[in-house]
């Protein structure tokens, strides 16, 4: 008899916990479209990060083009200013500066969206051209004083 009572008991606990635990098909579908939800707008998220990073980049590479920009009419005014070897020089120092100025524009310009990984590597990339070419303009100033 004992052991019929032990059986029956864990039985109905083993029923009852199983119907407990089980969902019904509706609450499956509101669970799975509630996480489809929260992706969604994590995803957007992620975007709307993006872009900003990208914009306040974009703006960071701007305005190192516009002070570029400056240095190259400095440049061309000091080569108005100079012998006619001094003129030749600054016009050759002037083209390819304006060359790699206007190649640092259009990259940034030109940048479509991607992959995190790609995004750090183009922004390293920016980077280290931009402050190449500052560099090549101290140089050229430093050795024409």
């Amino acid at each position: 008899m004992k052991k019929t009572i032990v059986t029956f008991s864990f039985l109905a606990f083993t029923t009852f916990t199983f119907l407990t635990s089980c969902k019904n098909n509706e609450t499956k579908i509101e669970d799975a479209q509630e996480n489809v939800l929260d992706a969604k707008k994590d995803l957007v998220e992620a975007k709307q990060d993006s872009l900003s990073d990208y914009e306040s980049f974009k703006t960071k590479i701007n305005e190192k083009i516009a002070a570029n920009e400056v240095k190259i009419t400095d440049l061309k005014i000091k080569a108005i200013d100079g012998s006619k070897a001094a003129k030749a020089k600054y016009n050759e120092a002037v083209v390819a500066l304006e060359e790699k100025n206007i190649e640092l524009k259009t990259k940034i310009n030109t940048y479509s969206e991607s992959s995190k990984e790609a995004w750090e590597v183009f922004k390293k990339d920016m980077n280290k051209t931009a402050d190449d070419l500052e560099k090549e303009f101290d140089e050229f100033k430093s050795k024409n004083k």
